[in-house]
């Protein structure tokens, strides 16, 4: 069966951008300095998440007196400092990937739980800024993934249906929110694998952004 496509809403962090790999280092290596440590589970579980979500498991773990605020902020600022030293890590096959959507007359979007500033200065850094149509930012909503509301405010941007339009996400959270707003859920795995549970959900699973070209390319998915 084709699944129509009339827009792609991409995630950022993990996604388009090797960042998620960067935030772990960050958490790492500023951990250190505030006496904590975290794990791959709880690494799953906050990704796609708002701030606010992360600095209350983080209460709830290390206590009401842990200065959450200066510890976020810190960790902020060396992801934001190794991003000015060593460029924007792009993942494979983004750029050709919004090359060929461009070329399809498919309309894109970002839907992040990162903030406007992270977001710009990622996509302006990779020099991608041009092929988007739209851009929804976590402080733009009031629910966070698994919610799906930061989707749906990307497709009505987009003028779009939730049933026409494609979520590209690598996360736990984000993917779920795709399946819970009943969008075209293609997860693109980074740090997070998905199980035998998850994975017959997914409309499709693909190894890089390089795969969904061949998708549309196959007939799986249509203009």
């Amino acid at each position: 069966m084709a699944h129509k496509v009339k827009a792609v809403i991409f995630d950022q962090d993990g996604l388009m951008f090797d960042t998620e790999r960067l935030s772990v280092e960050a958490w790492n290596i500023v951990g250190k300095r505030f006496g904590i440590s975290v794990g791959d589970e709880f690494f799953d579980g906050i990704r796609g998440s708002k701030p606010d979500t992360v600095k209350r498991l983080l209460n709830e773990m290390f206590g009401p007196e842990f200065d959450t605020d200066r510890f976020l902020e810190e960790k902020r600022a060396f992801s934001y400092d190794q991003i000015r030293k060593y460029g924007v890590p792009v993942k494979k096959g983004l750029k050709e990937l919004l090359t060929y959507l461009k070329e399809k007359g498919i309309k894109t979007a970002v839907a992040t739980s990162s903030g406007r500033q992270w977001t710009e200065q990622n996509v302006g850094g990779a020099g991608i800024d041009g092929f988007f149509d739209a851009y929804a930012f976590g402080e733009m909503v009031t629910h966070a993934k698994p919610d799906p509301e930061i989707f749906y405010l990307a497709a009505d941007m987009l003028g779009e249906r939730p049933e026409e339009c494609m979520v590209l996400e690598d996360s736990f959270n984000g993917i779920s929110a795709a399946l819970n707003g009943g969008f075209l859920a293609v997860m693109v795995p980074d740090l997070s694998i998905p199980g035998p549970e998850l994975t017959a959900k997914l409309t499709a699973k693909c190894d890089s952004l390089l795969d969904v070209i061949r998708l549309f390319e196959e007939g799986f998915f249509t203009v």
